[in-house]
């Protein structure tokens, strides 16, 4: 955004990301492992777009098992980078897992407004 940005244009900027926002569906789960499976419970894949430097396949899968140890909860997470994908999960508890959606999220928004050539106003926001 520009510096000469008046009030009502960034009214209406703060209304059009809020309805983005709010329109905004979480993903179906790709699969709903039983009661027999090892780890019962929701599963999400991810296949991330193809690498313009290779053609391995990149998944992530996600899990919310059914039977929870912890008062917090945990998500489990299998990285294109794990030893085994989709076999070999990392647990995570419930608050961290929120945090790194939103920093993901915040650094895709950032990613793409510099490809864009875009200043946003919290741009301007020191680290903290």
């Amino acid at each position: 955004m520009a510096d000469d940005l008046t009030l009502g244009e960034i009214r209406r900027e703060l209304l059009r990301l809020t309805a983005m926002a709010g329109s905004a569906e979480r993903p179906k789960p790709t699969r709903i492992n039983g009661p027999d499976h090892s780890m019962p419970g929701h599963e999400w894949d991810l296949r991330e777009q193809p690498h313009p430097y290779g053609s391995r396949e990149y998944v992530w899968v996600v899990r919310a098992i059914d039977e929870q140890d912890t008062a917090d909860g945990m998500v489990h997470v299998s990285t294109p980078e794990s030893m085994f994908p989709g076999e070999d999960f990392v647990p995570m508890y419930v608050s961290d897992a929120r945090r790194l959606a939103m920093a993901l999220l915040a650094a895709a928004d950032r990613a793409e407004h510099l490809a864009h050539g875009i200043t946003r106003l919290e741009d301007r926001r020191k680290a903290v």
